[in-house]
Protein backbone atom coordinates (compact mmCIF):
# COMPACT_ATOMS: atom_id res chain seq x y z
CA UNK A 1 0.00 0.00 0.00
CA UNK A 2 1.00 3.63 -0.25
CA UNK A 3 0.05 7.30 0.80
CA UNK A 4 -2.56 8.93 -0.88
CA UNK A 5 -1.29 12.07 -0.71
CA UNK A 6 1.18 14.63 1.63
CA UNK A 7 -1.53 15.36 4.46
CA UNK A 8 -2.11 11.27 4.80
CA UNK A 9 1.91 10.95 5.52
CA UNK A 10 2.37 13.68 8.06
CA UNK A 11 -1.05 12.59 9.89
CA UNK A 12 0.29 8.96 9.98
CA UNK A 13 3.78 10.68 11.40
CA UNK A 14 2.36 12.49 13.49
CA UNK A 15 0.29 9.07 14.91
CA UNK A 16 3.38 7.47 15.50
CA UNK A 17 4.75 9.97 17.76
CA UNK A 18 1.34 10.91 19.31
CA UNK A 19 0.74 7.51 20.41
CA UNK A 20 4.32 6.92 22.22
CA UNK A 21 3.84 10.05 23.95
CA UNK A 22 0.59 9.46 25.33
CA UNK A 23 1.20 6.20 26.37
CA UNK A 24 0.11 5.92 29.82
CA UNK A 25 3.37 4.34 31.41
CA UNK A 26 5.16 6.95 29.20
CA UNK A 27 7.30 9.66 31.53
CA UNK A 28 5.56 12.10 28.17
CA UNK A 29 1.67 11.57 29.40
CA UNK A 30 -0.01 14.47 30.02
CA UNK A 31 2.65 16.85 28.64
CA UNK A 32 2.27 19.49 25.49
CA UNK A 33 2.72 18.51 22.18
CA UNK A 34 3.16 20.82 19.15
CA UNK A 35 2.23 20.45 16.05
CA UNK A 36 2.86 22.16 12.26
CA UNK A 37 0.33 24.60 11.53
CA UNK A 38 -1.98 24.22 14.84
CA UNK A 39 -2.58 27.44 16.75
CA UNK A 40 -0.88 26.34 20.03
CA UNK A 41 1.23 28.47 22.34
CA UNK A 42 4.40 27.53 23.99
CA UNK A 43 4.64 26.31 27.28
CA UNK A 44 5.99 29.09 30.22
CA UNK A 45 6.99 26.18 32.05
CA UNK A 46 7.55 22.61 32.18
CA UNK A 47 8.78 19.68 29.97
CA UNK A 48 7.01 20.00 26.34
CA UNK A 49 7.77 18.78 22.75
CA UNK A 50 7.42 20.22 19.32
CA UNK A 51 7.02 18.22 15.86
CA UNK A 52 8.59 19.51 12.31
CA UNK A 53 7.97 17.48 9.22
CA UNK A 54 10.32 18.93 6.45
CA UNK A 55 9.85 17.00 2.46
CA UNK A 56 13.19 17.55 1.17
CA UNK A 57 13.33 15.20 -2.19
CA UNK A 58 11.70 13.28 -4.70
CA UNK A 59 10.75 12.61 -7.92
CA UNK A 60 8.70 9.73 -10.12
CA UNK A 61 10.41 6.40 -9.27
CA UNK A 62 8.90 3.78 -11.73
CA UNK A 63 7.80 4.02 -15.35
CA UNK A 64 4.22 2.87 -15.71
CA UNK A 65 2.28 0.08 -15.61
CA UNK A 66 -0.47 -1.29 -17.58
CA UNK A 67 -2.83 0.85 -15.61
CA UNK A 68 -0.77 4.21 -16.78
CA UNK A 69 -0.24 4.97 -12.54
CA UNK A 70 3.09 5.58 -11.74
CA UNK A 71 4.99 5.54 -8.38
CA UNK A 72 6.61 9.40 -6.94
CA UNK A 73 8.52 8.76 -3.92
CA UNK A 74 8.95 11.57 -1.49
CA UNK A 75 11.92 12.05 1.35
CA UNK A 76 12.66 14.56 4.45
CA UNK A 77 13.07 14.67 7.87
CA UNK A 78 10.69 14.53 10.99
CA UNK A 79 12.64 16.39 13.74
CA UNK A 80 10.74 15.95 17.70
CA UNK A 81 12.31 18.97 19.59
CA UNK A 82 12.59 17.74 23.27
CA UNK A 83 12.90 20.90 25.86
CA UNK A 84 12.56 20.15 29.10
CA UNK A 85 13.36 22.55 32.28
CA UNK A 86 16.93 22.72 32.82
CA UNK A 87 18.41 21.85 36.77
CA UNK A 88 17.55 18.12 37.06
CA UNK A 89 20.90 16.57 35.57
CA UNK A 90 18.92 15.75 31.90
CA UNK A 91 17.45 13.03 33.61
CA UNK A 92 14.29 13.61 32.02
CA UNK A 93 15.69 15.07 28.78
CA UNK A 94 16.98 11.62 28.66
CA UNK A 95 13.66 9.84 29.45
CA UNK A 96 11.60 11.69 26.57
CA UNK A 97 14.12 11.54 24.40
CA UNK A 98 14.64 7.75 24.44
CA UNK A 99 10.79 7.82 24.20
CA UNK A 100 10.76 9.37 20.86
CA UNK A 101 13.66 7.57 19.40
CA UNK A 102 12.32 3.90 20.13
CA UNK A 103 8.83 4.84 18.50
CA UNK A 104 10.53 6.23 15.82
CA UNK A 105 13.54 4.00 15.00
CA UNK A 106 12.90 1.48 12.21
CA UNK A 107 8.76 2.24 11.95
CA UNK A 108 6.50 1.80 8.95
CA UNK A 109 3.32 3.42 9.57
CA UNK A 110 -0.19 1.60 8.77
CA UNK A 111 -1.80 2.31 6.19
CA UNK A 112 0.16 4.28 4.14
CA UNK A 113 3.41 2.70 4.63
CA UNK A 114 5.94 5.94 5.11
CA UNK A 115 9.20 4.23 6.67
CA UNK A 116 10.89 6.14 9.09
CA UNK A 117 14.76 5.14 9.40
CA UNK A 118 17.93 6.73 10.69
CA UNK A 119 16.78 7.78 13.57
CA UNK A 120 19.25 10.24 15.55
CA UNK A 121 19.88 11.96 18.43
CA UNK A 122 21.41 15.53 18.67
CA UNK A 123 21.75 17.70 21.90
CA UNK A 124 21.44 21.25 21.80
CA UNK A 125 21.98 22.68 24.88
CA UNK A 126 20.13 25.24 26.84
CA UNK A 127 17.68 26.98 24.91
CA UNK A 128 16.33 30.02 26.71
CA UNK A 129 15.12 28.06 30.40
CA UNK A 130 14.73 24.36 28.62
CA UNK A 131 17.54 22.20 27.84
CA UNK A 132 16.63 21.18 23.79
CA UNK A 133 17.44 18.32 22.65
CA UNK A 134 16.37 17.31 18.83
CA UNK A 135 15.44 13.69 17.92
CA UNK A 136 15.57 13.49 13.76
CA UNK A 137 14.57 10.05 11.54
CA UNK A 138 14.31 10.30 7.84
CA UNK A 139 11.46 9.59 5.95
CA UNK A 140 10.56 7.87 2.83
CA UNK A 141 7.00 6.74 1.23
CA UNK A 142 5.13 6.24 -2.56
CA UNK A 143 2.38 8.14 -3.37
CA UNK A 144 0.69 6.68 -6.60
CA UNK A 145 -1.17 8.48 -9.53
Amino acid sequence: MTVANITQARDEMCAVIQTAWDATDAVTAGLPMLYPDKAQKTPSNGAYGRVTILHGGGGQATLSGETGARRFRHTGIVTVQVFTPIGDGLVLSDQIVQIVHDALAGTTTSPGRVHLRNVRVNEVGETGAWHQTNVLADFEYDEVR
